[in-house]
């Protein structure tokens, strides 16, 4: 029998409604014995109620992927055989550029036709006269589908990117960027013609540059290269945004503006509001409410406002409890409220470290006041030679980004405490 992906969702969702009603319904008396039984109970049936969801979604988006990476295929087919194309595939200049870069990527410039050369050298013209791009030589700038299905994967792996200001540029010379270094900062009241004060407001300067990312070298086998049912541009995007989603995220966290080559500032090195757990290996839920209480409650209503932390601790949140016995963490409901710690939203960044001496293990504040600066175009690399004798292609791509701290007083971090 199909399993009902609809049906499972339902499921769900009944069980957290229950789950967070009983919470809510408890009142603030201790809970019983009973009542954690049952709450331990609807809470492993939701964790399996979820694997289940993400196995089936997990097969549902590789049917999808099948279908998208087969669709210039069936078009070219029907070309072949005197059809008209599906509709939007009708030679736009989007689906003109995927498909010579789709040829580029299989046979190399060497064997692609003019036109389609000439196609990829006016993507790579376009970057350059931004200021971004490269010429051959350095490879192509992938077109914009390609770099969609990467961007698609990066998010994936940066859950504090997820929430914070995103700002694309199309090229990527630094950028001078305020810092305010005070959050108390407030306007004064004028007497009539009387003169407006100039140096109350404290700013530093600082640095939203574009640091250059590798996905290093991907190797790929010319049997595949050469399948055309195999959907190349899913399947290199994917390699390639996973390995850059990675490094950009663990940077955000941990970069620290300094190094050759010059890392961007992540928040490790940016956030100073700190507040010290008691002990170097534990933390209480008092210490996540002091770290929730350390930025100022105007920062707390933004709308991406969150904890940030990673999965490890998680699984250590989802089993404590505050005075009364009651859990912290609060299931989210699809459509409707997202899962909570203390009630405040939160989300999974695995570049957060685990607690330990001195360690930022966890972060809460106004993630929009963290701008994320990506520059819009990628550039690929074709390599041939290299892997010849391996029946092989390699393929590098190249990313630009950076990031900064805007706003001193928005982001808090807990610190376990210090050796």
């Amino acid at each position: 029998m199909p399993i009902n992906l609809a049906e499972l969702k339902q499921k769900r969702a009944k069980v957290a409604s229950e789950m967070r009603s009983m919470h809510d319904g408890a009142g603030d008396g201790a809970w019983t014995d009973e009542q954690r039984s049952r709450w331990d109970a609807m809470k492993a049936d939701l964790k399996q109620l979820d694997e289940k969801i993400a196995r089936e979604e997990e097969v549902r988006e590789a049917e999808q992927r099948y279908v998208e990476g087969n669709a210039d295929d069936l078009a070219r087919r029907a070309r072949e055989s005197g059809l008209p194309p599906p509709e939007g595939q009708r030679g736009t200049v989007a689906e003109q550029r995927s498909a010579a870069f789709d040829r580029f990527m299989r046979v190399g410039l060497q064997d692609i036709t003019p036109e389609e050369r000439q196609i990829l050298r006016d993507m790579s013209a376009e970057s350059r006269a931004q200021g971004a791009g490269t010429g051959s030589a350095g490879g192509f700038t992938v077109p914009t589908t390609f770099l969609a299905r990467v961007i698609e994967s990066i998010i994936t792996f940066g859950g504090i990117a997820s929430v914070s200001q995103i700002l694309t540029t199309d090229g990527g010379n630094d950028i001078e960027w305020p810092i305010a270094l005070n959050g108390g900062e407030e306007g004064v009241l004028l007497g009539e013609n009387e003169e407006a004060a100039e140096d109350d407001v404290e700013f530093g300067m600082g640095t939203l540059g574009a640091a250059k990312l590798s996905s290093n070298l991907i190797r790929v086998s010319n049997e595949l290269l050469a399948d055309t049912g195999v959907d190349m541009e899913g399947f290199l995007a994917g390699r390639i945004g996973s390995r850059i989603g990675r490094a950009e995220s663990r940077l955000i966290v941990q970069g620290t503006g300094a190094g050759t080559p010059k890392q961007p500032k992540g928040l490790d090195a940016s956030v100073t509001i700190t507040k010290n757990t008691a002990s170097a290996a534990t933390f209480t839920w008092k210490e996540i409410n002091a770290l929730i209480h350390s930025v100022d409650p105007a920062y707390r209503s933004a709308p991406n406002y969150r904890l940030a932390f990673n999965d490890n601790t998680l699984k250590v949140i989802e089993e404590m409890e505050d005075g009364q016995g009651r859990p912290l963490w609060l299931p989210g409901i699809d459509g409707g409220a997202p899962p909570t710690i203390l009630k405040q939203k939160y989300v999974i960044d695995q570049a957060v470290a685990d607690i330990g001496p001195g360690k930022k293990f966890m972060y809460g504040g106004d993630f929009s006041q963290f701008v994320v600066r990506r520059v819009r175009y990628m550039a690929l690399k074709r390599l041939v030679e290299r892997f010849a004798d391996f029946d092989q292609t390699g393929f590098i791509a190249f990313h630009r980004f950076g990031c900064v701290l805007q706003d001193t007083a928005a982001i808090g971090a807990l610190v376990g405490k210090p050796a």
